[in-house]
């Protein structure tokens, strides 16, 4: 098994493509470093502090309870569920190469995501704003809406839904992203430099995601497995 694994990833790392976006993952991950250590130097900055004033100042309509609800929504035990709903309704609709591939990928990321995110916070060394002492860098909430609700923008492209049912949906996973961080900011929960290392790393474990997913689905391919309704790439 192990030989068949490595012969899919040497196929797909051969294509000019895939090593392009290894690249950029590679390049996202190291962004996330550079910052982490930047903040160890440099923890109390003008820069952070500036944005999170005005942040905690916006004055809109509708403004607490929406930030207020997103970060529950975004939080783990919501994005958990939704993470098994979602990988049942691809199996359930006949997709079961995608979904087993999609389970593989996650069971493989999981633990290496939570461990740069544990060791941006040891590096980082620093509280969140509102003096609660747990570590601020990188914000757990946002990492986890970018990497899940990304790779859900993926999954739904993948499944070839109808524009009806597809845009409304990328269209809802998308804002979710975009918001989470300014309501971890707004809230008072994280600095802005928490939130954009959180999305530098978000972004290389979705990319990771996708390739580990087209790796996992060519070799369950390869022995014949879970044949079932093929995907349709958009």
């Amino acid at each position: 098994m192990g030989c068949a694994i490595r012969r899919e990833v040497a196929a797909i790392d051969g294509s000019d493509g895939s090593r392009a976006w290894w690249f950029v993952a590679a390049a996202a991950l190291a962004l996330f470093g550079v910052l982490a250590f930047l903040i160890r130097i440099a923890p109390d900055n003008t820069v952070d502090r500036t944005l999170l004033e005005w942040v905690t100042q916006w004055d809109l309509p509708f403004i607490d309870g929406t930030m207020e609800s997103m970060s529950w929504f975004t939080d783990l035990r919501p994005r958990l569920v939704l993470a098994v709903v979602g990988v049942v309704v691809i199996a359930l609709t006949g997709h079961l190469r995608l979904a087993a591939a999609t389970a593989i990928a996650a069971a493989l990321t999981v633990i290496p995501v939570n461990a740069l995110d544990l060791a941006g916070g040891i590096v980082a060394d620093r509280i969140r704003p509102n003096g609660a002492p747990f570590q601020a860098f990188p914000s757990g909430h946002t990492l986890g809406t970018v990497v899940q609700y990304g790779f859900g923008i993926y999954l739904v492209l993948r499944l070839g839904l109808q524009r009806w049912i597809s845009v409304p949906l990328v269209a809802l996973l998308a804002v979710t992203i975009l918001l989470v961080g300014p309501a971890r900011i707004f809230t008072g929960a994280h600095w802005p430099s928490d939130v954009l290392g959180s999305y530098f790393l978000g972004t290389a474990f979705i990319i990771a995601l996708v390739l580990l997913v087209e790796i996992a689905e060519r070799w369950l391919s390869g022995r014949g497995l879970l044949g079932g309704t093929p995907s349709t790439t958009v």
